[in-house]
């Protein structure tokens, strides 16, 4: 098993995969950091050069995110591992 792990992720490296991988896991990362409630009244709009676009409807919940903007970039990347989300805007 440990030599398939190794496999994959040289192939991974090999083709620069690392950002698309991290990419398609960001709507799972969001979630487990901002709670699975939270998570459904919002839309990730789109993740392009370290910029996290998300849309959240409701005023008050978009407050909310306005102003816990750092920390969650910061567990998202605590999560993925490597600092791959520079900012976050909310709209």
């Amino acid at each position: 098993m440990h030599q398939l792990r190794d496999l994959l992720q040289s192939f991974i490296k090999s083709r620069h995969l690392e950002g698309e991988i991290l990419k398609a896991r960001l709507p799972a990362y969001w979630e487990e950091v901002v709670g699975t409630g939270l998570a459904s009244r919002t839309q990730i709009r789109s993740f392009e050069h370290g910029v996290l676009r998300v849309h959240v409807p409701e005023a008050p919940w978009r407050s909310e995110f306005m102003l816990r903007r750092e920390e969650l970039r910061l567990s998202l990347n605590q999560r993925a591992g490597q600092d791959f989300v520079r900012e976050i805007i909310i709209r």
